[in-house]
């Protein structure tokens, strides 16, 4: 018996007709019903069936005794009963024609024991059946397309072209949450779990041809079936960047891996060689994972190394410089026409080289006739540029609103008045647009470096999507690197093809 491809497969988990929720419950403690909870308030558009044969029903809805007596077909389970009640919610599934299956519940073989045992028979169910399973032990999916949050916490993603698979769903749904406050948006999101069905390279090779994806972003613990999973890196990373976060490297981390998701670690050295191999990307912490993403989904790839820096005080371009070095970036000298041209913008005691240091001038038409002087620039490659945007965050502990604002600032100077914030935005958005504008006329990866004295996240850093803005000069130039490995491979194939 043949059945259809993974995309069409996992076209009925991430993009369901119909829902239905088996153990979905009236106790706001339980996942019974706060995943139901957040299906509903998440927008969900398709068909929802709550099932209880304890309930008439949940959240306004009326509630189904059993699986098999919900009308029509049921593209996508999901499942919170216990774990000794699963693998009979499972068969009844299966026996329903349901399409897709995601089981929340832990206690299999995570702890071990009967968990294993109960973990083995889950799979003997669904295995040959054509009904696919995420989990067991899992925290769930998002899909944007159709507004879908089938998640245990109340998350909600900023729709975007990441698609993002996690063995860890705590780790996985924070990220998500961190991705809404910098602006960072998701296609999909699933968490693994204990891959008794579903492996790490099913979800890859269903993204890799997802229309709604550009970039695809992994948190990986331990891989059930390398071999595949290396194949289909192979196949996807020359079509999509792969950011790959892989953790259990350390015999501590690989101990708690097993008893977190049931992961068989992959011995570093290994893992360090798949990367290379298939053209993926590793991220070393998960600030990078967001940082290096939201960098692919929105920004060109460099050509080469060369980039052009641009500062608002000097100490700065000394630090970028030096992170540059690090990363094996150059910090390119610029040819005479290109310090003509600067030279007729910027006061005669500017840095006359590169980092340009627009020493601290407030005259925005500079900054702006500076940076696309430096990104039309042959010589350059990309472009970081250090303080401009997002400046209002540097100001943001001292606003004043009233008719008092002016007098006060006038006596501290640190104290500033509403009108000058909302003109910072304004300058925020002038060279937001400026920087897209010169991405898509030069083609040249812009990235952005603000430095946010609050600690506060402005409205402009947390509008990303277009343009990229880091926090540090450091993490602009890691990620900058990462965009040029990732060329460098798509040469390299282009070469073998």
């Amino acid at each position: 018996m043949s059945y259809p491809a993974i995309d069409e497969q996992l076209s009925h988990l991430f993009e369901p007709k119909s829902l239905a929720v088996v153990g979905a419950s009236n106790q706001k403690v339980k996942w019974g019903y706060i995943v139901p909870a957040n299906i509903i308030t998440g927008g969900y558009r398709g068909e929802f069936y709550p099932v209880n044969p304890k309930e008439t029903e949940i959240l306004e809805r009326p509630v189904f005794k059993s699986i098999k007596d919900v009308p029509g077909e049921v593209d996508l389970a999901v499942v919170t009963v216990p774990a000794n009640h699963v693998n009979g919610v499972v068969r009844e599934c299966v026996e329903k024609g349901v399409r897709t299956c995601v089981v929340i519940s832990g206690g299999f073989s995570e702890m071990g024991g009967d968990g294993e045992r109960m973990e083995k028979e889950l799979t003997a169910i669904v295995s040959g059946t054509g009904m696919r399973l995420v989990g067991p032990n899992t925290m769930g999916i998002y899909s944007a397309p159709v507004c879908l949050h089938a998640l245990m916490p109340p998350v909600r993603p900023v729709p975007g072209k990441i698609a993002f698979a996690a063995q860890s769903g705590n780790l996985g749904t924070q990220m998500l949450s961190l991705g809404k406050a910098l602006g960072v948006g998701f296609s999909r999101f699933v968490c693994i779990g204990n891959e008794a069905d579903l492996k790490a390279a099913d979800y890859l090779e269903y993204f890799a041809d997802d229309p709604e994806t550009e970039v695809i972003l992994l948190y990986i613990e331990g891989l059930r079936d390398a071999r595949r999973f290396m194949e289909v890196a192979e196949q996807t990373s020359p079509k999509k960047p792969i950011v790959v976060m892989k953790a259990g490297k350390t015999a501590a981390g690989a101990r708690a891996a097993r008893s977190h998701s049931a992961a068989l670690a992959a011995d570093e050295t290994i893992f360090e060689g798949v990367m290379k191999q298939t053209g993926m990307i590793e991220a070393d912490t998960t600030e990078e994972m967001l940082d290096i993403a939201k960098a692919f989904a929105a920004a060109p790839l460099p050509r080469g190394k060369r980039v052009g820096v641009l500062t608002w005080g000097g100490g700065w371009g000394v630090v970028t410089a030096d992170a540059l070095a690090k990363h094996g970036l150059e910090l390119v000298d610029f040819p005479a026409e290109t310090l003509a041209e600067l030279d007729e913008v910027l006061p005669p005691y500017w840095s006359h080289g590169n980092p340009v240091d627009l020493v601290g001038t407030l005259d925005l038409s500079m900054h702006f006739r500076c940076l696309e002087i430096v990104a039309k620039c042959s010589c350059v490659d990309a472009v970081i540029s250090l303080g401009t945007m997002g400046a209002t965050s540097s100001f943001q502990s001292f606003v004043v609103e009233g008719p008092m604002a002016d007098e006060i600032s006038r006596l501290k100077p640190r104290v500033v008045p509403s009108e000058f914030i909302k003109q910072l935005q304004l300058t925020d958005e002038a060279y937001r647009d400026e920087v897209i504008k010169l991405m898509a006329e030069t083609q040249k990866p812009i990235l952005a470096v603000s430095f946010p004295t609050s600690g506060a996240i402005t409205p402009m850093l947390a509008r990303q999507s277009e343009v990229v803005i880091y926090p540090s000069p450091e993490r602009g130039a890691k990620t900058l690197a990462a965009l040029y490995e990732y060329r460098e491979f798509l040469e390299r194939n282009r070469a073998m093809v």
